[in-house]
C-alpha cells in the first residue's frame, strides 16, 4: 500500500498540489492525466521519495517495490550505445 498524507508542494510560488490525500492498495491499478505543468511528475518523484514535499507525508508498506523512469533520461557522451 501507498499512503500520500496530506502532501503539498508548491514551484516558483505556484501551489501544484495543497494537503493532498489518497491510498494506493495492492491490486489498485491507476492513471495519471493532466495538463502540462499540473504536477504530475512532482507527485510521482515525490512517492519516489526523488523530491521532498513542502509538507506532508508519504508511507510505504514493506513489501512494496517501486520503480519510475523519468521524462528526460541523463544522456553522457562519453559512453556509447554499443
Amino acid at each position: 500500500m501507498i499512503g500520500i498524507n496530506n502532501i503539498s508542494v508548491s514551484f516558483s510560488g505556484h501551489q501544484l498540489f495543497e494537503d493532498i490525500s489518497f491510498k494506493i492498495l495492492p491490486k489498485d491499478r491507476i492513471g495519471l492525466t493532466g495538463k502540462n505543468g499540473v504536477g504530475k511528475s512532482t507527485l510521482l518523484k515525490v512517492i519516489m521519495n526523488i523530491q521532498e514535499p513542502d509538507s506532508g507525508s508519504v508511507a510505504l508498506s514493506e513489501d512494496d517495490t517501486l520503480g519510475y523512469l523519468p521524462q528526460e533520461l541523463e544522456v553522457s557522451s562519453q559512453k556509447s550505445i554499443m
